[in-house]
């Protein structure tokens, strides 16, 4: 994907920028990759809702209730059993890039300003090493591609969002097969379930949705990590070709 896409970037780096690179031009292009105090307040919320809504389902399938499908509160509760852990992973991981970010356009400068200037086999091979160090730091993963396995990635992103519009739809509650047939609007069957059990569903619902706009933010945080390093290859790219 880097290869591919480099293609185009580089030409547009060769267009719009000059050698040697500055901070404040680097800063100003960097910037839309930046993670956000916000983001990392949002995973944080995440985070810490995420037992109490597993501890929220428990209690409903305690209940043994025929209100309940009692199958999809355990899908549920198992979904939600890995996430605590990808979400403080990935919290960690979104720190260490926030707090290097400041300073980041200085040392990418510096590094990449002596690519051009490289000369003898030794700085050649000491200037890869610390360019290499740069992309494991992105990519967490000394091999150039992203490692997502232990943190928020494609699969958990989407298993929130199906739980999210499962729920809206009455996922926790049993439907009866005359129903199914009728094909009965969640809306109407809401109407037969006693208040106070969809307000316990409510809450589980409330806390499900927090979670998803921690899952959302690592997600997208994550993806413009990985875009940040094909925009560093592409510079690799251009400058080791002048």
């Amino acid at each position: 994907m880097a290869e591919l896409e480099s293609v185009y970037l580089v030409r547009e780096l060769r267009d719009k920028m000059t050698f040697p690179l500055k901070e404040k031009e680097l800063e100003e292009a960097f910037c839309k990759f930046f993670i956000s105090l916000s983001e990392l307040d949002l995973i944080q919320q995440a985070a810490a809702v995420t037992e109490p809504a597993r501890e929220q389902i428990k209690l409903l399938l305690q209940k043994q209730s025929t209100l309940y499908e009692q199958i999809n509160l355990e899908r549920s509760l198992q979904l939600l059993k890995e996430i605590p852990a990808a979400l403080q992973n990935n919290l960690a991981y979104l720190q260490q890039i926030q707090n290097w970010q400041s300073t980041s356009s200085i040392e990418i400068a510096k590094l990449f300003n002596q690519i051009p200037k490289l000369r003898t086999a030794e700085e050649k091979i000491q200037a890869n090493e610390e360019i290499k160090k740069l992309f494991r730091f992105l990519l967490r993963n000394p091999n150039f591609n992203f490692y997502a396995q232990d943190i928020v990635h494609e699969g958990p992103a989407a298993q929130i969002k199906g739980l999210m519009e499962s729920l809206e739809k009455g996922f926790f509650f049993h439907v009866s097969l005359d129903e199914e047939y009728k094909k009965v609007s969640f809306e109407m069957i809401k109407k037969r379930i006693p208040w106070a059990e969809l307000q316990e569903v409510a809450e589980v619902e409330k806390n499900v949705r927090q979670i998803k706009k921690g899952i959302d933010a690592a997600y997208e945080a994550n993806m413009r990590m990985v875009n940040f390093a094909v925009i560093l290859y592409s510079y690799v790219k251009w400058l080791t070709s002048r």
